[in-house]
């Protein structure tokens, strides 16, 4: 079955808007960010919720508003404050982008955020699903900003179970999501395909029972069986040996250490137990490369 066969069944489609849209009113999160309009603030949260769950995100959201309020604030800081307040989050080079983002919109755009899908994905960190996720969330339009969650959801629903492997491509994902958006219904329909996400059709143990898609779900029958659960168990490499891991420590130690810089000696001597030299030369190195450090001679320090 292709897309279009599936888009074909008016029926079922209207069926999934409306419990979605249903369950999402019921079942709704609170969330500091659906409670603004503010491209600038929406921005923030989903520049941080990419790849961090939201418990751990909602009190950086808010200390990092606290400290830079508006696009201004942020576009006017140095990079080394932003990554400062970026500390605990991880994937630090998402901090740059947003205040490499922020420069822009500041300077090329006069501080206006454009509410143009194909200009907001040229701007730094910002891609298909971020820009999306903007326009819908801050300016209400009709689009499909599509993550993980979404795409499980539809895939499910529409096509089957997504393991061991997808029956459509990410691109027949889109076209279907860009299709199913109830007309002036963006806003609450991809939250609300987010929220199911997570709260019901989740990656693991998806709560079928209570499900009110169960009826309309192609995956359902498969899903239900003993045997699916199978193809989730996987061996994951253990994150603290990992260079994303030690880029983390690296970048945790020079926001703490005196005028957030270090000799490199020092910090060959804090890690000896755990990352050797050469490794570390070579992790610095990246990390110089993705302009998240400064090195001039024996010296490494967050840029200024």
């Amino acid at each position: 079955m292709n897309t279009v066969s599936h888009l074909a069944n008016a029926r079922k489609v209207a069926i999934v808007q409306r419990r979605l849209l249903r369950w999402y009113a019921a079942h709704k999160r609170d969330l500091p960010w659906r409670r603004t309009r503010d491209p600038y603030r929406i921005l923030v949260s989903e520049i941080m919720l990419q790849q961090t769950q939201v418990d751990r995100v909602i009190p950086k959201y808010k200390a990092f508003l606290k400290e830079f309020p508006t696009l201004r604030a942020l576009a006017d800081a140095s990079p080394a404050a932003v990554i400062r307040a970026w500390s605990g989050l991880g994937y630090n080079r998402r901090a740059l982008y947003l205040h490499r983002t922020a420069q822009s919109i500041a300077k090329d755009y006069h501080g206006r955020f454009p509410k143009d899908v194909d200009i907001l994905e040229t701007l730094p960190g910002i891609g298909k699903y971020t820009a999306r996720a903007v326009v819908c969330f801050a300016f209400g339009k009709d689009v499909a900003p599509v993550d993980t969650n979404i795409a499980r959801v539809f895939h499910r629903i529409f096509f089957g179970v997504e393991v061991p492997k997808k029956k459509i491509s990410d691109a027949q994902l889109w076209t279907l999501a860009e299709k199913l958006v109830p007309k002036g219904r963006g806003y609450p329909w991809n939250h609300g395909l987010m929220d199911f996400g997570s709260l019901v059709c989740t990656a693991k143990r998806p709560k079928c029972v209570t499900c009110p898609m169960q009826s309309k779900c192609a995956a359902y029958p498969a899903i239900k069986s003993v045997d699916w659960t199978k193809h989730r168990h996987r061996t994951v490499a253990a994150f603290k040996d990992s260079d994303r891991y030690f880029r983390g420590r690296i970048i945790e130690y020079l926001r703490t250490a005196p005028g957030h810089r270090s000799t490199i000696a020092a910090l060959e001597f804090y890690f000896r137990a755990q990352c050797p030299p050469s490794r570390l030369s070579s992790l610095i190195d990246t990390l110089v490369r993705d302009h998240l450090v400064t090195c001039v001679r024996d010296m490494i320090a967050l840029p200024r």
